[in-house]
């Protein structure tokens, strides 16, 4: 792929996510305060995620077929070989995007909904 095309790609993907941000935002009708307050939040829950996950993983309850789905994302995740090479600016990490949620959500659906909310806890909604 010439390096023109590398950086298309790149700002064609640049502009789409601004683009699905401005699209939810003004679908939410958030003020920009509730907007930033609402990012703040996702970003805490994500760096708290890995912990959670790991918790939910060494729950007894927990089903070791969704035991196995969280290693082998946890492997995935950390591994250097991936279908787009990270080094790649822009579109490195954006196999992990695609697969991370969706690798989450299958996880989800095996584990029993009680253990997931003790270790998921529904968040307050910060519109209300």
């Amino acid at each position: 792929m010439a390096p023109w095309q590398v950086i298309s790609l790149v700002l064609l993907v640049l502009i789409a996510a601004v683009a699905a941000l401005v699209v939810w935002l003004r679908r939410a009708a958030m003020s920009p305060a509730e907007a930033a307050a609402e990012l703040r939040t996702l970003g805490q829950d994500l760096v708290r995620l890995p912990g959670r996950l790991r918790r939910v993983a060494a729950d007894p309850r927990t089903p070791r077929r969704a035991r196995w789905w969280l290693i082998g994302l946890a492997i995935y995740v950390a591994s250097p070989i991936d279908p787009i090479p990270d080094f790649i600016p822009g579109i490195g990490y954006l196999d992990e995007v695609v697969i991370v949620p969706l690798a989450l959500a299958r996880i989800q659906r095996l584990i029993p909904p009680d253990v997931w909310a003790e270790h998921f806890p529904p968040r307050q909604s910060s519109l209300i």
